[in-house]
């Protein structure tokens, strides 16, 4: 079978774990067989037309006519200000890659990446071809002020394509919610590389000289938080929970790493609590390792995850977690409470600083049943998370469609 992706984000511009997911499924579908062209954004600095670990990418540059179209835009898009600039690359990336697929075909299945990617997957619709638009997040849950028309965008491409696939039960849930109806609901998890994300690979030396970096003793508890520096990822109640912690036991200490809209005011902040090392440079997939490695505690207080790869990569490494379940989150998922039979963290409601407290007090307790649960995690993720398993689901569903 023949696989189109229309995706914003594939290597080496990755943003965040959507980037992280359609390299790691492209190359899963190319190892059982299947023929997959990716269609991205470009650069001048990057190859037009390349293939990566046998997948075939095409990426191309925007060309946004704007002074033309800016004529026919009405006073809601044109509100965007500054990133009307985005939208009319976005529009013009989807057009590029909607006539290049149209060259380059004939193709069994297009599948689009969310919102980013909807307006080429519909239009390659309209031509016949069987569409999915893969659900990774909904605009009414990762902004505090949704734009109406992503979200009449998200739900248009609900109604055109032949299916979709979502990342959770609970996105399947908040799917359902909107009126989207269940049988045309897939759910595959993601998966995490769990030869590259396994502890064995630490070099002791290697991470004693990160600890020794960020100035941490021996004696000192490090909890790690990894993720985008944004309100919905619960950054500033885990910077209020720390402070409280602290105020009992000094040894604590946050290690945050992400960048972000709230990058200025997390700096300040950690500068003002004391405790907490902000780490805002990009860190590639071994760094990442070894900061999962360095914590005895990793938090992600969620307060909107559809998934949550990094809770993976972090069980992945041995490490339990602290984790936003309340609402749609597929971190509660992932992690098992205090009261499943192989616990592997704790769920908290992220929206409360004092349930976080909580949570990773209780975590932090008793240091053998942490690293129990830190070994039931990675169990876990070798059992039901790894990319072959995500994969395998995902090309069911494909083939029921095309």
């Amino acid at each position: 079978m023949r696989i189109a992706y229309f995706s914003i984000e594939f290597p080496p511009r990755i943003f965040g774990g959507l980037g992280v997911y359609v390299d790691e499924i492209s190359k899963e579908m190319t190892s059982f067989g299947e023929r997959v062209t990716v269609f991205t954004l470009g650069s001048e600095e990057l190859k037009r037309h390349e293939v990566m670990n046998g997948v075939e990418v095409f990426r191309e540059i925007p060309i946004p006519i704007r002074d033309g179209l800016e004529i026919f835009l009405s006073c809601d898009s044109l509100s965007w200000g500054k990133g009307l600039d985005f939208l009319l690359d976005l529009f013009s990336l989807n057009q590029l890659a909607a006539s290049r697929f149209m060259e380059t075909g004939p193709f069994d299945l297009c599948v689009a990446h969310d919102w980013l990617g909807l307006p080429g997957a519909m239009a390659i619709k309209r031509k016949g071809v069987p569409a999915i638009y893969h659900v990774h997040g909904l605009e009414v849950g990762r902004s505090e002020n949704p734009n109406w028309q992503i979200v009449a965008l998200e739900k248009k491409g609900a109604e055109v394509v032949d299916k979709l696939i979502t990342v959770s039960h609970a996105m399947k849930g908040q799917l359902m919610g909107l009126g989207v109806p269940e049988e045309k609901i897939g759910v595959c998890y993601h998966g995490v590389d769990v030869e590259f994300f396994d502890p064995v690979r630490v070099d002791p030396e290697r991470l004693e000289a990160l600890r020794k970096k960020y100035g941490f003793t021996k004696d000192d508890t490090i909890v790690l938080f990894m993720g985008r520096l944004e309100p919905v990822k619960g950054i500033v109640q885990l910077f209020s929970a720390i402070s409280r912690i602290r105020a009992e036991n000094h040894k604590v200490k946050l290690l945050a790493v992400g960048k972000g809209s709230l990058e200025c005011w997390a700096s300040e902040e950690a500068k003002r609590l004391g405790g907490i090392t902000l780490v805002t440079e990009f860190l590639d997939a071994e760094d990442k390792m070894y900061h999962y490695a360095l914590a005895d505690l990793c938090v992600f207080p969620s307060i909107y995850e559809p998934f949550g790869i990094v809770a993976l990569e972090a069980a992945a490494m041995g490490r339990a977690s602290v984790v936003g379940a309340a609402g749609t989150s597929g971190l509660r998922e992932i992690v098992k409470n205090p009261a499943a039979e192989r616990p592997t963290g704790v769920h908290v409601n992220a929206r409360d600083p004092a349930d976080i407290v909580w949570g990773i007090n209780l975590a932090l307790e008793d240091r053998e049943r942490l690293k129990s649960w830190g070994e039931n995690a990675r169990a876990r993720v070798l059992e039901k998370f790894t990319w072959q398993k995500a994969a395998k689901r995902t090309l069911e569903i494909y083939k029921e469609v095309a």
